[in-house]
Parts: C-alpha cells; sequence; structure tokens
C-alpha cells in the first residue's frame, strides 16, 4: 500500500492528471468531430432551435416573440451572447463546452476526494473525462454540458458550505441552481433533497436560527434567475409562467397507459422540427388541446390540459401507473443511452473515442452499485450524494428518461464507481480475499445482467432515427439529394413511420420521381390514416398524372380531417376544372375564398371562370 505521506505528494497532481486527461481527450475528439461527423456539418432539432434562437438574440431579439419560452432559456440567451460578440460562432460554443467538461470532471474529481479520499477522486474524476456521450453532447449545440456544469457546481458549492461562510456558500449555490434550473428544469426536483442533505451533514447540530438564515441565502439566490425568467414570460407573453411551456405534455409523454418511458408523442401532436418550429413543444399539444376544449389558449392552459391528463391517468389506473413508472426507472438505472433526437450508439461509428469501452453506463454502474452499498452505513457523511442521486432521479422518472436528461446524475454515479474500484484495490491490498471474492462475483453478475439488458435494448433501439432527422434537415434546406440518400438510409432499416415516408415523398417528388413519391405517401397514410398534408401532396401527384378523379378523392380524404384545408380545396377545384365541372370548381374556390380572401391559387381559379 502506498503510505499516507506519499499519497498526500501524489494526490496533489492528481486534479492535473484529471484536467489535462480531459483535455487532451477533448481535443483529438473535437478534432475528429469536425473532421468527419456529419452533425457537425448540419445542425438539427433542438440544435437548430437554440442556434436560431441565440443569432436572433445576437441580433437584438433579448425579449423575443410574445409567447412563453418553448425551451429552457438560458442555454440560447448565453449563446446569444457569444455570437453578438464574435458572430455566428458553432465551434467556439463547442470548444466552450469542453472546457465546461474539463472543469465539471475536476469538480467531479474534488467531490470525490473530499468524501472518500483523492484515490477515489482520480478514479471518477479519469471515468467522467472519458465518459462518451458527455464528450458528443458537448460536441452539440444543446445545453446539455452547461446543466451538467452547473449542477455540478451548485453540488460543489453546497457540500462545502460550513463554518464562517456558510451563508455565502448556500446564496451562491441557490443561484448556481436557479441557472441549472433554466438550463435543464428538472433539476429543480433535486434541490430539496441536496439542501436537506446538506442540513443534514452541516447544520442539524447548529441553532436554528443559523439554519434558517442560511437557508433563506439559498432560497434568495435560486429565486433570483427564476423570478427573471417568469417576469420576461408575464410582460411580453402575458402568461405568468416560470420557465417554460412544455412541461405539461412533457408529463403526459411519460404519464399514460401506453407510455414507453422515453419520449413519445402522443396522437394528434407532430412531433417534427420543422422550418415553422418545434412542433413537438407547443404547437401539435396547443392544437390537440384547443380541439378538445373548442377554444383558444394561453400556453399555461395547454400545460395545464396535458398535465391534469396525465394527473387523470394517476388517479384512474393505479396498476398501470406502476407499470409504467417501474419502466421508467428501469430505464434511469439501465445502462442504455436512451435516445432523444440523437442516438449515441449511431454516433459511435464516426469516432473511436465515442466507442471507448472503460466508461461505458453497463460497466459503470455495477461499480456504483458496489461504491453505494459499501458506504450506506456512512450515510450520514454523504448524504449529499446520496440523497442527489434519489431527488435528481425522482425528477427524471416523474415525466421521461433520456440520456440527455440524466446526464446531471452521471458525475455522482462516477464518484460512487470510483469508490467502487478503489474498494477493491483495498481489498487486494489488504488480503481480503472473502470480501473481494464476494464482491467480484456480486460484479459479474451484474455486469452480464446489464451487458444482456443492454443488447436487448440495443436490438429494439431506432437505428433510422440519426439519418432520418440529417435528412429531414437538408431536406428544408432543399439539398435534395444528399436528402434523399439519407431518408433512403433510414428507411433501410426497416423502422420507418408516417413522417419517415412523408418526408421520403417530399424528397421524391422533388427528384421529379413521381411513382416513388406516391409510394411513399401512401405508406405514410398507412402508418397515419390522419395524415392531412400527406393526402394533399398525393393529391398533387394524381392530378399532375392526368388522374383528376382519384385527385379529387384524395382532396377530400384532407378535408374530412381538416376542413379548412385551403391547398387541398383550392387543388381539388383545379381538379374539377380539369374535368370540365365549372360549377363545382367555381363553389370549391369561392369557399376558400371566403376564409383565405388572398388564396393566390383560388385567386387564379376564380380568374379564369370570369
Amino acid at each position: 500500500m502506498i503510505k499516507d505521506d506519499a499519497m498526500v505528494r501524489i494526490s496533489r497532481w492528481f486534479p492535473w492528471v484529471v484536467g489535462g486527461a480531459a483535455v487532451v481527450i477533448r481535443f483529438f475528439y473535437l478534432r475528429s468531430f469536425w473532421a468527419d461527423h456529419p452533425f457537425s456539418q448540419q445542425l438539427i432539432s433542438d440544435a437548430r432551435i437554440f442556434d436560431d434562437w441565440a443569432w436572433r438574440v445576437a441580433s437584438g431579439d433579448w425579449l423575443g416573440p410574445a409567447e412563453v419560452f418553448v425551451l429552457p432559456p438560458l442555454y440560447p440567451y448565453l449563446m446569444g451572447v457569444v455570437y453578438a460578440i464574435f458572430g455566428h460562432a458553432p465551434k467556439l460554443i463547442a470548444a466552450l463546452q469542453a472546457v465546461a467538461g474539463c472543469a465539471t470532471a475536476v469538480l467531479v474529481y474534488r467531490l470525490g476526494a473530499r468524501h472518500f479520499g483523492a484515490g477515489v477522486g482520480l478514479i471518477a474524476g479519469v471515468l467522467f473525462a472519458g465518459y462518451g456521450p458527455q464528450m458528443f453532447y458537448e460536441g452539440m449545440l444543446l445545453g446539455t454540458s452547461g446543466a451538467v456544469f452547473l449542477c455540478v457546481l451548485g453540488l460543489t458549492l453546497i457540500d462545502s458550505a460550513s463554518g464562517d461562510r456558510g451563508g455565502w456558500y448556500y446564496g451562491v449555490a441557490g443561484l448556481v441552481f436557479g441557472l441549472a434550473v433554466l438550463m435543464r428544469p428538472n433539476a429543480l426536483s433535486v434541490i430539496p433533497f441536496v439542501v436537506f442533505g446538506a442540513w443534514w451533514v452541516h447544520d442539524r447540530d447548529k441553532p436554528v436560527r443559523i439554519s434558517t438564515r442560511w437557508g433563506g441565502w439559498f432560497l434568495g439566490g435560486l429565486m433570483v434567475p427564476l423570478l427573471l425568467c417568469g417576469l420576461r414570460n408575464g410582460l411580453v407573453a402575458d402568461d405568468w409562467v416560470l420557465i417554460t411551456a412544455h412541461g405539461g405534455i412533457n408529463f403526459y409523454m411519460g404519464n399514460h397507459a401506453d407510455a414507453p418511458g422515453w419520449f413519445s408523442a402522443p396522437a394528434g401532436v407532430d412531433a417534427q422540427i420543422t422550418p415553422a418550429g418545434a412542433q413537438g413543444n407547443l404547437e401539435g399539444p396547443r392544437r390537440v388541446a384547443e380541439d378538445a376544449l373548442g377554444r383558444s389558449l394561453k400556453a399555461s392552459e395547454v400545460s395545464a390540459f396535458w398535465f391534469d391528463k396525465g394527473l387523470a391517468f394517476w388517479m384512474d389506473d393505479p396498476w398501470g401507473v406502476l407499470v409504467v413508472t417501474w419502466r421508467k426507472v428501469r430505464l434511469f438505472a439501465l445502462g442504455y443511452e436512451v435516445p432523444l433526437n440523437y442516438n449515441f450508439y449511431s454516433q459511435r461509428k464516426f469516432s473511436g473515442f465515442l466507442r471507448f469501452p472503460l466508461a461505458e453506463l453497463w460497466v459503470v454502474l455495477p461499480l456504483a452499485f458496489v461504491g453505494l452499498a459499501v458506504h450506506i452505513r456512512q450515510f450520514d457523511r454523504h448524504a449529499v450524494l446520496y440523497l442527489w442521486l434519489v431527488g435528481y432521479a425522482v425528477g427524471v422518472v416523474a415525466f421521461h428518461v433520456s440520456s440527455r436528461y440524466r446526464m446531471p446524475a452521471i458525475p455522482i454515479v462516477m464518484v460512487f464507481a470510483g469508490v467502487g474500484v478503489w474498494t477493491l484495490i483495498a481489498w487486494i491490498q489488504s488480503q481480503k480475499w472473502k470480501s473481494l471474492c464476494i464482491g467480484v462475483a456480486v460484479l459479474i453478475l451484474l455486469w452480464t445482467g446489464y451487458r444482456v439488458a443492454l443488447d436487448a435494448q440495443l436490438a429494439k433501439t431506432n437505428w433510422g432515427m440519426d439519418p432520418f432527422n440529417l435528412g429531414t434537415a437538408y431536406l428544408w434546406q432543399n439539398e435534395n439529394e444528399r436528402a434523399l440518400s439519407l431518408l433512403e438510409e433510414a428507411e433501410s432499416y426497416g423502422q420507418g413511420d408516417a413522417s419517415l415516408y412523408y418526408n421520403l415523398g417530399l424528397a421524391y417528388a422533388r427528384a421529379e420521381k413521381p411513382d416513388a413519391a406516391e409510394n411513399a405517401y401512401r405508406r405514410a397514410l398507412l402508418q397515419d390514416p390522419d395524415l392531412v398534408s400527406a393526402y394533399v401532396n398525393l393529391g398533387n401527384i394524381l392530378f399532375h398524372e392526368g388522374k383528376f378523379q382519384d385527385a379529387i378523392n384524395t382532396y377530400r380524404e384532407a378535408l374530412k380531417r381538416d376542413a379548412d384545408t385551403h391547398n387541398a380545396r383550392a387543388n381539388m377545384g383545379w381538379a374539377y376544372w380539369s374535368l370540365g365541372r365549372i360549377e363545382e370548381a367555381r363553389k370549391a374556390w369561392h369557399r376558400v375564398l371566403q376564409s383565405a380572401p388572398n388564396h393566390p391559387s383560388a385567386k387564379a381559379g376564380m380568374a379564369r371562370i370570369r
């Protein structure tokens, strides 16, 4: 064993080792990412929304449109500040996120060293530095790495809050946690757990007045950013929402009878990211809610509608709630990176760093369970770390699980994994062979179970997600050849849904392949018989092929589902015109112009008749 004085001398270098390893890994990862990775060339999904939002902020639109924030606002505003100074510089954002990742690795070392010794801190920091999903998210414009950094910084501050400076530590920790919530709103759930843990460890023997004062400092710091956000929503959008307006739909996605446990848009909600914005976060849920209630709704009312539907599930189906909740708990604790817009396992083919096996969760989590079990009797000393994991898990499981949402828990998982590794080393050094054999046997069982479970999830994963999202982004930019190639790749996995076939139809139509486009639209309608836009586009193809009656029948299907689909009715007028049914054409165009007086196609048709 290394003697204590030697360990003290050596451990002085441990933060530099952790930080240096994180810097080197990220340098080479980002270098390869920018050179070869398709997602470095094209922004998709949430990254595209954040980038557009940040550019509007940089251009002077600090308050934004007269609506409640659709996504957590802090990240695009920080991006906007960078863009305002340096111009549109997404690579600079990624580099800054990598710096935050390096700082987080050092903070992970500090937490591990503070609680369990420098050796544990070193192992935990290196594990975090080499964790593939963290590196991937640092390269993307998503805010995930920023949320992880803020959460770990806030945890470090509150874990250190003792002595005469305790009040300041609590106040700054509250401010940091408030900022973290504006990046990752479900971090709000962990706050009462971690504050209680800090009080239990540091303050339960202090006078009540001191604990109350420090709690006031924390609450004051926490509420500053949240109240500023709520004030902006109230004054600009006339809707007094504290953070964002998509909590209700996210709650319902994880709390209904058929909830798979991950992001899954309910029926009638288009979850695509389109040039019009994030349809899955507000517009789709708003449309369904307004149709159900028969009136226009504020964003807070839309959110309340979906919250009520989720709560009704809890009230009406207790057994179903247990099944769905267990599904989410299992996903949270499973060594599987649950996709949300991005499938981490698809990304690994572009980078050897992402394929590095040491820091994979199926390897790390069993080690963390050993660490958790070994020190559970010392809960009083480590309550902050234990309660962080419990509290953060509650916040994720209450909604739905994804790798991105789970990320702020991973640094503490790495700390306990470091404990697990260090415990095995200590047993070897002290020749506790019985304990070592039991521990290794438990680990082998856990690793086997985790690997089998991971393989089962990978067999069901949607490998077409990333080429679909990338192809869709190119489609909206009219880069049709690249879009078609990627969408066909997505189809090749045999997991196509209505959105994939609809976008394939668009790509084939632009490539002047009408037969393939027609087939794609029909397959989209088999998947989703209520996809109005597919009926309209299919009708247009039939019209251009001279199949006017078939086109009319197809437009009628669109109008059955949405009578205000003006393009379908106007195009139906042209089909009537082509068949010589002039009066029916007139009626169709007249009805369009009653609702949309400037509709160009209907106006052109009426001009022909006159």
